[in-house]
């Protein structure tokens, strides 16, 4: 039996190299906390505007002094669920899951700010893929880590 392989360029088909791009950009990031609180109403009306949904996340987080921005986490969910996976990192955590609640609250109270980043994939099906390549090419990715 011989077996059946199908090497895809992934520079050229799958463009994960501008996926990647995006992330590492610490600018255009979306603020979503204003004194010490998370609005998830800014959340809410950019997905709910956008002609694409996103299917894969950053958390990111800044001192207010700063205005610099650091990518802590990477998360993907199919795109029709995804207000609710972030709200579950930012709002209201279900425990049987990995959702950054009480990273996010610790820097919330330590000053820092809070941002994301959206990002769609079509087909969603795909969102698993890049989320697992990003977390392997991105190493300062201190949420994702299990502790």
């Amino acid at each position: 039996m011989k077996i059946q392989n199908l090497n895809i360029p992934e520079s050229k088909v799958l463009q994960f190299d501008t996926v990647k791009a995006y992330f590492n950009d610490l600018t255009n990031v979306l603020k979503v906390s204003d004194n010490g609180e998370i609005d998830f109403t800014i959340i809410k009306n950019i997905i709910d505007k956008a002609s694409v949904k996103p299917n894969i996340y950053g958390i990111l987080v800044k001192d207010k002094s700063s205005k610099i921005w650091e990518l802590k986490y990477i998360g993907q969910r199919k795109s029709k669920d995804i207000k609710a996976r972030l709200r579950q990192h930012l709002i209201k955590k279900d425990y049987r899951t990995g959702a950054q609640l009480d990273k996010v609250t610790k820097c919330l109270n330590d000053n820092m700010d809070i941002g994301i980043k959206l990002f769609a994939i079509e087909p969603d099906e795909l969102r698993q893929y890049y989320e697992e390549k990003l977390l392997k090419s991105i190493t300062n990715l201190s949420w994702n880590k299990q502790s």
